[in-house]
């Protein structure tokens, strides 16, 4: 890769993770009347972008940056769950990917998307439980999987209509 195709690789993806960043803390700020811990993940969406667009190594490095980022404003317990669910979201959805073979019709997008939803839940519910030492959380999981499948659906269909933008950046 010449200096200048990293230095615009960089750049763009730096973009990418302030726009994820923002997404996570505006839907922070917004008053859902949805169940403890539910929100519909709208930064999910650039990771999922990433991921299809770009490769597994720069959305890993987003979706940590995008936790290192919730341990700045947040706290460590916030950061562990973050991580956790972010890390864990993406090995699936990249598995679910691979399987799909690079498939980015509106069915492979919403599978992607809502495999990112539930195992984005089921990550967070693994760090509560190590953080709590109980596993008297997993009892929340059936609320998530139904969570999960919802904001999945939501963040699909939102990366459908963001795709079209986000390829004016690559150019």
């Amino acid at each position: 890769m010449a200096e200048i195709s990293k230095a615009k690789y960089i750049a763009k993806l730096g973009i990418l993770l302030a726009l994820a960043v923002v997404l996570q803390f505006l839907e922070g700020l917004i008053p859902i009347p949805l169940p403890l811990g539910v929100k519909p993940g709208i930064s999910s969406v650039v990771i999922m972008y990433i991921l299809i667009f770009w490769g597994f190594r720069a959305s890993l490095t987003t979706a940590f940056l995008k936790s290192c980022f919730v341990f700045i404003t947040r706290g460590a317990t916030a950061f562990c769950m973050s991580l956790c669910g972010g890390i864990l979201s993406l090995i699936m959805m990249w598995a679910v990917l691979l399987i799909y073979q690079r498939k980015k019709d509106d069915v492979g997008l919403i599978v992607i998307s809502v495999t990112g939803g539930i195992f984005h839940n089921i990550g967070q519910l693994i760090a509560a439980s190590i953080i709590s030492k109980t596993f008297y959380t997993i009892s929340y999981l059936p609320v998530l999987i139904i969570a999960g499948i919802i904001a999945g659906a939501f963040t699909g269909i939102l990366l459908k209509i963001f795709i079209p933008y986000a390829e004016k950046l690559s150019q």
